[in-house]
């Protein structure tokens, strides 16, 4: 009996750091009244080839997705307006943390869903 109950712990225990991963994010933005930025963190010792971002959503008018912090250097961007659904792959081979920056630019009003991960 208490075997099982160890077992139904580690269980449980690996289901929840499951959904605590710095290298995969899922978002939803419905407030284009600012600016959001994230990053992704790699996992220690885990191999990685590619950084992926879905956006898929709405909006009243453009919006800017750049796969980098707002103030890097190495901006580029992303414009899409109305309804859209867009896939960005990029090479990535670990080591350094990886931004992503939703820019409301002209638009006021909409949602928008976003997925990065390594």
């Amino acid at each position: 009996m208490k075997k099982t109950y160890i077992q139904l712990i580690t269980i449980t225990l690996l289901l929840i750091s499951c959904g605590n991963s710095t290298d995969s994010k899922k978002i939803t933005i419905d407030n284009f009244n600012e600016k959001f930025v994230d990053s992704l963190i790699p996992i220690p010792n885990k191999s990685y080839v590619v950084y992926y971002i879905k956006i898929e959503g709405t909006s009243n008018d453009t919006i800017r997705i750049s796969p980098s912090k707002a103030d890097d250097s190495k901006d580029y961007y992303y414009y899409l307006t109305g309804d859209f659904k867009k896939e960005i792959r990029s090479d990535y081979y670990g080591g350094a943390p990886e931004y992503i920056t939703f820019d409301p630019y002209k638009a006021t009003k909409g949602k928008v869903k976003i997925t990065y991960r390594f």
